[in-house]
Order: structure tokens, then C-alpha cells, then sequence
């Protein structure tokens, strides 16, 4: 076989093979989807925004408590429960701004928004409780597995509960 011939091979193999992996890791994120539930694929625009928010009422709670204790010689449960109350107002503002901005914002939705986010601190702290206490395992992986699951629950009821659209009867 000529030496042009095997290049041209190869040249073709290679290429096939670029291909192939690119396409594998395109599949990557439709299977990872797949994990999630069909509300939060259906919205996965409003769960990212709602992620966003997450992180900086998470830094605004921690950032919170730190100052709390560091700078004013605080009692840390009333540093976290400060911090938790900041975060929460921030990111029902933001979240009724941002990601659920359809269906305004009110009275009543900022309650269903502090049940929803009160559910997910209990669920957070069961699944923690659960590693930590029954399972005997690192408190760490029970928080990391809280962190994956807890957004998405207060996500789904937040978006089919607290801020859900009333349907126009009529249309």
C-alpha cells in the first residue's frame, strides 16, 4: 500500500474518530438531563437562573454568619439564622425578579416561598442526619448529596406552587 494511501487512511480514521468523541460529549449533557426531573428539564432556563441566585444567597448567608461571629463575637446559631433570613428575603426578591418574573410577585407567594425554603432546610438536614447518624458515614457526602437534591425540590415546588401562574379560564 502506498505511503499516501496509509496517510489518507489514518487522516479518515482520525477524523472518524474526533467525530465520534464529539459526539459522545454532546450526548453527555442530554444524559445527565435525563437525572432530572421533566419540570426542571422543561424549564432548565428558570432552574439555572435560580441556581445563580442560589449561590449568592448561599454566600450571603455563610458570608452572614462569619461576620456574625468573627467581627462582632457572635453565638454562630443566631449568625446562621441571621444569615439565613438575608438570604432568604434576597432570593425571593430575586427569584420573583428574575426567574419566576410571570407571576409578580406578593404577599402570599413570599410565604409559600419561606415554606418551600424551610421544607428545604429540614430536607437538608435529614439527609444529613441520614449519612451522618444512621448511615454512619461522612456528614460531607450527606451535605454534597443535600446540595444536588435540595435546589431541586425547592425548585419544583417553588415554580408549581409559590409561583405558579394562575390559569386565565377562557384561553
Amino acid at each position: 500500500m502506498p505511503v499516501s494511501a496509509v496517510s489518507d487512511r489514518r487522516a479518515q480514521e482520525d477524523a472518524l474518530s474526533r467525530k465520534e468523541a464529539s459526539s459522545s460529549a454532546a450526548a453527555l449533557p442530554d444524559r445527565l438531563l435525563r437525572f432530572l426531573p421533566r419540570i426542571v428539564r422543561d424549564h432548565l432556563g428558570d432552574f439555572i437562573k435560580y441556581g445563580v441566585i442560589g449561590v449568592f444567597g448561599t454566600l450571603l448567608q455563610t458570608g452572614t454568619l462569619f461576620l456574625y461571629v468573627e467581627k462582632g463575637h457572635g453565638d454562630p446559631l443566631i449568625g446562621s439564622a441571621l444569615g439565613f433570613i438575608l438570604s432568604l428575603l434576597f432570593s425571593y426578591a430575586a427569584n420573583s425578579r428574575w426567574t419566576f418574573k410571570e407571576s409578580g410577585s406578593s404577599a402570599s407567594a413570599l410565604v409559600k416561598y419561606t415554606v418551600v425554603s424551610c421544607a428545604g432546610l429540614l430536607l437538608n438536614l435529614l439527609i444529613l442526619y441520614l449519612f451522618d447518624r444512621v448511615l454512619g458515614w461522612w456528614y460531607g457526602y450527606g451535605q454534597i448529596t443535600a446540595i444536588v437534591l435540595v435546589p431541586i425540590h425547592n425548585f419544583i415546588l417553588n415554580k408549581a406552587w409559590a409561583f405558579r401562574t394562575p390559569k386565565r379560564e377562557g384561553l
